[in-house]
């Protein structure tokens, strides 16, 4: 009887060394739409924080203006709560003065600010940035120095 030497079907060992790498190949381009479908979603969570917080804060600033309407110190304590309720450098953000506008003949106040955030994956898409924007409008009922309505 004389034994014969027959190569296996599928190849020897080479065979399993390249299946394993194009399953690995194949695994990483799968991988990749994941990761950037991650780090957009990612962006875009921290664009939405720093709006929420820049939201109330500007809220918070408008209703303090609001109570001090006809005060000299106005502005300042506008400005402390939003300093107080917005902290500097949230998330990266970077903060544009705060704006404070008054119509005596209509009796509002309207605080408003915007912030951008530098974005990290975007950038693979041509959106360097995202800018977000908050503003709150304050009316007194009456247009004397009577209390907030």
């Amino acid at each position: 009887m004389t034994l014969v030497y027959r190569p296996l079907p599928y190849g020897g060992h080479e065979d399993r060394r390249t299946g394993r790498h194009l399953l690995l190949v194949v695994g990483l381009i799968l991988a990749i739409p994941t990761v950037l479908g991650a780090g957009c979603t990612l962006d875009a969570l921290r664009s939405f924080a720093v709006e929420a917080r820049l939201s109330h804060a500007v809220d918070a600033a408008a209703l303090a203006g609001g109570r001090v309407m006809f005060d000299s110190q106005r502005d300042g304590h506008i400005r402390s709560f939003f300093d107080n309720a917005y902290p500097r450098g949230f998330l990266g953000a970077d903060l544009s003065p705060l704006t404070i506008a008054e119509d005596a003949a209509a009796g509002t106040l309207t605080v408003s600010a915007h912030a951008t955030v530098n974005a990290i994956f975007l950038r693979l898409f041509g959106k360097k940035e995202v800018t977000v924007q908050a503003q709150s409008v304050v009316h007194r009922g009456n247009h004397s120095r009577g209390r907030l309505q």
